[in-house]
Parts: C-alpha cells; structure tokens; sequence
C-alpha cells in the first residue's frame, strides 16, 4: 500500500534558523499528537518555512486527521490535546503560524495566535438608530431617565423626563426608541452598544403581547427563550405578582 506525507508547516521560522533543539520537542509533540508512533516516520525539514514531513501508511492517514482535529477541539485522548496545546503555546510565544495539511495540500488543523485571531479594537462610534423591544423597566428621579428594552438582547437607553412620561404608559409593550447609539467594535470583531440616547419614540405596530413574545421568541439565542412562561414574568414585573 502507498505512503503518505502530513506536512507541518512552521511560519516564521526556517530550517537554518529553527534550533535543533526546538526542532526535536516539535516533532516529539507532533508525534503524539498524530499518534500511531510506530507507523509515522520523520522524513526531513525543508526549506522556506520550517516544513516537517513525515510519512505514514496510506491505511491510517483518516485515523491520524481525525485524531487531530479532534484535539484541536479539546477532544479525544488527553495525550493528543496536551501536545496540541503544546504545540500552539510554543508557537505562540515565538508569535509564529503552523499548520498540518494532507498530501493532497487540504489543511488539517491551524495554529493561529490570538493576536493573530484579535482584531483593532474601533470606537467609540456615535451612530443615528433605534432599539425596538418591550419596555421592561423605567427608573430615574434626576434630569436622565433608564429604562430597559427586552428583544434579542436586554438593552438599556437614556432619555430626558419629558419623554420618560410619554412613554411610561407603554409598559409591557412593544415600543420603537429613536436616538443615536455609542458603539464599539471589540478585539474578537463584534459590535457592542455601551450607550444609546432617546430623543423620540414611536410604537411599531398595533401587535398584541401574546403576539409579540411570539415573534421575540423566535429571534435566535434571545433571553426570552430562558423563561418558560414569559408572560408570567411580565405580570410579576408590572404588578408584583
């Protein structure tokens, strides 16, 4: 039966700068993470990046990538993951890249920094929007207002006290606020509002409850979905229930 190549690729680093002895833990930690010891053989480093080939028996090529992807998740046995691990904190704290990929040039598993995975954080950004959700809570005795909006998320808003008391007799209902929202882009490249100021509102459709929490329900991974009888809390909310 043929033989195959896993190829390790080490960005960041050549054969003639790799020190031998860095070299020599790579490959024991590559070993056990491929497993299967005695049918992988190192074959040699070539040039460019520091690529490791080894050769392994055609027959436990799908066993070997498994096993490998595998540990790159945080599964399989504990030997695989801790040289995995291994693996990406050596090439981490050098700020280098690696990667395994097949014969056929199809990438196995990656070792990317989180520096590398992290983006700029952006921001503030003021921006003209709205929230739309239930109001759930109205609070504040001073010249700013606080209430909370409940849709995918639970979002909080400031207004002045004119508006906070048009609004208050729309409690447990559904409301639009219109304002301008302070937003942040954070490292991991997701959006977050830390402010948003209310300067109008308006209501989005005549809507009942029932139908509204059916259609919040809906919008994936939202906290309606924690509460078995979301009405049932509205009430407690409202009326102390």
């Amino acid at each position: 039966m043929p033989n195959k190549q896993l190829r390790f690729k080490i960005h960041g680093t050549t054969p003639k700068t790799l020190p031998m002895s860095e070299l020599a833990d790579v490959l024991k930690k590559l070993a056990v993470l491929y497993g299967h010891e005695q049918a992988v053989h190192f074959m040699k480093v070539e040039d460019g990046s520091a690529d490791c080939i080894a050769e392994i028996e055609e027959s436990i090529e799908p066993a070997i990538i498994q096993r490998s992807q595998k540990a790159s998740k945080g599964q399989g046995p504990k030997e695989a993951v801790q040289n995995y691990e291994g693996l990406y904190e050596f090439l981490e704290a050098k700020d280098w890249q690696g990667e395994v990929v097949s014969d056929s040039g199809d990438l196995i598993i990656e070792f990317v920094s989180n520096r590398e995975q992290q983006q700029p954080v952006v921001g503030p950004i003021w921006q003209e929007g709205v929230l739309d959700g239930l109001l759930t809570r109205i609070e504040g005795i001073d010249q700013t207002i606080h209430v909370t909006l409940l849709s995918e998320h639970r979002r909080r808003a400031e207004m002045n006290p004119d508006l906070g008391r048009k609004i208050r007799g729309y409690f447990l209902e559904p409301i639009r606020l219109i304002g301008r929202g302070k937003w942040f882009r954070t490292a991991e490249g997701k959006w977050e509002l830390e402010k948003f100021i209310a300067d109008d509102f308006e209501v989005p459709d005549g809507a009942s409850l029932p139908e509204v929490v059916a259609r919040l329900r809906a919008i994936p991974e939202n906290d309606l979905t924690k509460l078995n009888d979301p009405l049932a809390e509205m009430r407690r909310i409202r009326h102390g229930e």
